[in-house]
């Protein structure tokens, strides 16, 4: 008697499934990314001169490898002097993301049925 199992469907079926996750993931994360990217441009607390650095507050996703990032940036030459000088007196970025982290921890968890 002897059990023949075909090694490539099984194989096929978990390849669609990592893409699938992949794609489930990285959809999440630049939702979460441009949740953080709206709050902050809402809630920056210095007052607007050029109203770039506001509006180039950028948020998303960036995958490194099999890393995904969930990002905020400050895009202008004088951003990190907002968030840093001043004794971060007009600090979006971080209070944004220390903000909110654990309910995008959360629902991450939650999406992927943990």
């Amino acid at each position: 008697m002897s059990l023949n199992i075909d090694i490539q469907g099984v194989l096929k079926g978990l390849a669609e499934s990592e893409i699938k996750m992949r794609a489930a993931v990285g959809l999440y994360a630049n939702t979460a990314g441009k949740k953080l990217e709206g709050q902050a441009k809402k809630n920056a607390s210095w007052t607007d001169r050029s109203a770039q650095a506001r509006q180039t507050i950028q948020g998303g996703h960036e995958w490194q490898g099999n890393k995904c990032n969930i990002f905020i940036a400050g895009n202008k030459e004088y951003s990190p002097y907002l968030e840093f000088c001043n004794e971060g007196k007009h600090a979006i970025l971080y209070p944004t993301i220390r903000e909110n982290a654990p309910d995008i921890i959360e629902g991450m968890r939650n999406s992927l049925g943990k």
